[in-house]
């Protein structure tokens, strides 16, 4: 069986990693890796093998089209062209399926070729509620092309059957990134220094802060600002990384520079943590931001996180999580009821409801089990009193 799956930015790749070689492991799966948007030219292939991918175990195909500075101008001329090439790309793989994560706006391009060319689409993450993000459209939208579905958590596969997919279609598998996280261990203080240059002082906090696509209220450089200020303030050490690949995104980066540049004791900027994630994860004493990774994986870490603004509005949460307004005073107060001990305490015994750690396998069976299922999709109606109208 020849199985595709598409990877367009780091953000997709690290939860999809224990997928690929789930995939990549099996004799009945010859697998391929396509890559766009978020990896610059020549740099996709070493993201591939970080996530524990055997080099000779997957055909990669390095589409390109980098996006660095995102607009809507420049994503949807630069989504007609990846529309093109995936469509080049389907026919000289001819796959049996097409395997994708979530919710960027980069699938409205990619799927159609798939999708006219009769090839079965498995999507990861459906079925999640992020109300202050477009990728909340896009999630939705793919759940309709989509022929199978792994979902995290119940209330995700709820939301699926109330978009009229059969329960045969609709596979609870848990949040596939956990995987990464069975046996977390955490980074010792020598550890820290040698890896990022600075000593470890706790609190250590992780700060990610993206444009808040849906409804986003003046500039996204300005909001990321006093999120990165609340928290260096508070912090022993912080950790600041780059957003995703969204518009607004090179403000939020220009002001991660000036921070830079006035090298400030104990603050760390990355474009991404990589392979480190787990270990940094387990290290910290609190995640700061609207990272998603904030509301699906900090509670297989007992960690606590401060949730700010509307981007990630209406998802499923542990108790771990503070929600906050975009406001420097709101934020502060949370920051400072995450790091307390009563709060770092209870968080450590939360229920992660994405799962644990135990999705790869059962995509992986979906995956290869596609092709029996037909490719007509009965529309499960919900009736009127079912939905409470």
């Amino acid at each position: 069986m020849r199985v595709l799956a598409f990877v367009g930015t780091r953000a997709d790749l690290f939860p999809l990693g224990p997928v690929l070689q789930a995939l990549a492991a099996d004799d009945a799966v010859e697998l391929h890796i396509a890559t766009a948007i978020g990896f610059p030219d020549g740099t996709a292939r070493e993201r591939l093998l970080e996530t524990g991918l055997a080099d000779g175990s997957f055909t990669h195909h390095e589409v390109g089209l980098y996006l660095g500075e995102p607009t809507a101008e420049s994503q949807a001329r630069t989504g007609a062209e990846l529309s093109a090439r995936m469509a080049d790309l389907v026919g000289s793989v001819a796959p049996d399926a097409v395997v994708v994560l979530g919710d960027r706006w980069e699938l409205l391009y990619v799927l159609p070729p798939f999708i006219l060319n009769g090839v079965r689409l498995i999507h990861l993450h459906g079925g999640e509620v992020t109300e202050g993000a477009l990728d909340e459209r896009v999630r939705h939208a793919v759940t309709k092309l989509a022929d199978q579905h792994c979902v995290a958590t119940a209330g995700a596969a709820r939301r699926v059957a109330q978009l009229g997919e059969s329960a045969d279609r609709i596979h609870q598998t848990g949040a596939p990134g956990l995987d990464r996280f069975a046996d977390p261990v955490p980074m010792d203080a020598a550890e820290f220094e040698a890896e990022f240059g600075v000593p470890l002082q706790q609190p250590l906090v992780l700060v990610t802060y993206h444009p808040p696509t849906a409804e986003m209220q003046g500039n996204a450089g300005e909001l990321a600002r006093q999120v990165f200020e609340e928290s260096i303030s508070q912090a022993g050490t912080a950790i600041l990384t780059y957003p995703g690949f969204d518009t607004g995104r090179e403000d939020i980066i220009a002001v991660l520079k000036e921070i830079e540049a006035q090298s400030v004791p104990g603050v760390v900027i990355r474009e991404s943590l990589g392979p480190l994630y787990p270990r940094v994860m387990a290290t910290v004493q609190a995640l700061i931001g609207n990272s998603s990774s904030g509301i699906l994986e900090a509670a297989s870490f007992g960690v606590p996180v401060v949730n700010v603004g509307d981007r990630q509005r209406g998802r499923e949460h542990g108790a771990n999580v503070i929600h906050c307004r975009d406001e420097r005073q709101d934020i502060r107060v949370s920051i400072g009821k995450a790091l307390g001990e009563e709060f770092r305490e209870m968080s450590r015994h939360v229920t992660n409801p994405y799962g644990n750690s135990h999705a790869a396998g059962l995509i992986g069976k979906v995956v290869v089990e596609s092709p029996a299922t037909g490719l007509s999709k009965t529309f499960v109606d919900i009736t009127a009193g079912e939905l409470n109208l």
